[in-house]
């Protein structure tokens, strides 16, 4: 649209689709921080934010309840910042209705594949009753992170089983850098509202993470 294009007024709230701009593209001096704020809140890049959180050290948990409806059939899940008192593996479990974390015995299934900088591959599974999301132990040191991404499928549907495909990478405990990819199944149709995420052993000494549902 040329300057001799634009309608007298200025353009109207809903004149850009979303679709087509990224967040940060926006020059605030040609439209309005409002509408700038709008479109960050309400589907940029097809991710729509629900909630981002943090830890305090010495947790020895986080649980997230009630941020998976309906709303979205696929949500994203980002962790950050994952440091921890001692060297454990990430533990995540399920939360469904109110507050209720899902642990009982063999109800999850989960199997990922990696590769460390030794050279080595670090092919992990399991039927527990929690989804082991790294296939090495994160290292017990000041300045490292283990940072993660999963993807949730149809977490309100009530027919399937739950999906998880994730990916994730650190450092582990002989020290070398690793990543990991892979996929996990809870063995219910009920409907996901949240999750429990935890070391295997000691407490957090920092975490961060965000939610998004992904418009499709």
């Amino acid at each position: 649209m040329s300057k001799t294009q634009i309608p007298t007024g200025g353009i109207a709230d809903d004149a850009i689709d979303s679709q087509h701009y990224a967040d940060g593209s926006i020059d605030t001096a040609f439209i309005g921080n409002s509408q700038v704020t709008a479109a960050k809140t309400s589907g940029v890049a097809g991710l729509v934010k629900i909630h981002s959180f943090s830890v305090s050290s010495g947790d020895a948990s986080a649980t997230l309840t009630s941020k998976f409806d309906s709303t979205y059939g696929i949500y994203k899940i980002f962790l950050y910042d994952w440091n921890t008192s001692a060297d454990a593996d990430a533990r995540l479990q399920w939360v469904t209705g109110t507050d209720t974390v899902q642990s009982g015995a063999s109800s999850y299934f989960y199997a990922g594949v990696g590769f460390n900088t030794s050279g080595q591959n670090s092919a992990w599974s399991g039927n527990t009753d929690y989804i082991r999301i790294t296939g090495e132990t994160i290292r017990n040191d000041a300045d490292e992170q283990f940072a993660w991404e999963g993807t949730l499928y149809n977490p309100s549907g009530t027919t399937l089983k739950k999906r998880l495909v994730f990916a994730g990478g650190g450092r582990r405990t002989s020290n070398y850098t690793y990543n990991g990819h892979g996929t996990a199944e809870w063995n219910s149709t009920t409907a996901i509202t949240g999750f429990k995420i935890f070391p295997s052993a000691g407490n957090f000494d920092s975490l961060s993470g965000a939610i998004y549902g992904v418009l499709t």
